[in-house]
């Protein structure tokens, strides 16, 4: 009788697809968003709202911020792109963005409760191309 030797390439396969990971082109973030938001006010008569990007930054960050219907805005910093009073939708269009914080903000006419509003970010990860579509509450 004849014993045949088999040689494992188990280890040999597992090594070459740990180091093909590990050389992939683009950063592996678990858990770590590369764009957030948050609320510094989310009532009132003045709202803010902090965007905190990461590396590598998007170019571009299209900001929703929901409002009641036929909410006036006396001012915005910076200034909004587009407003519908009818919808009570704010949007700005944020180009040549680099890593760091944003801020903007809304003073209204009249004050606004915490559930009346919410906000949205929209960005394409630079690294992937997919779009995101961040929601942001108070």
């Amino acid at each position: 009788m004849t014993v045949k030797k088999f040689h494992s390439r188990a280890p040999g396969i597992l090594f070459l697809a740990l180091l093909l990971l590990l050389s992939l082109p683009f950063p592996l973030r678990a858990g770590n968003a590369l764009v957030n938001g948050q609320y510094l006010r989310g009532a009132g008569q003045d709202i803010q709202l902090r965007i905190t990007v990461a590396s590598p930054a998007p170019s571009t960050l299209i900001v929703i911020q929901n409002l009641p219907v036929g909410t006036l805005i006396d001012s915005a910093s910076p200034a909004f792109n587009q407003y519908n009073a009818g919808t009570g939708e704010v949007k700005w269009l944020l180009t040549r963005i680099s890593p760091g914080s944003y801020t903007l903000s809304l003073r209204l006419s009249q004050p606004v409760s915490s559930g009346g509003i919410s906000g949205e970010i929209r960005y394409k990860d630079p690294a992937s191309g997919r779009l995101t579509n961040l929601p942001v509450r108070p």
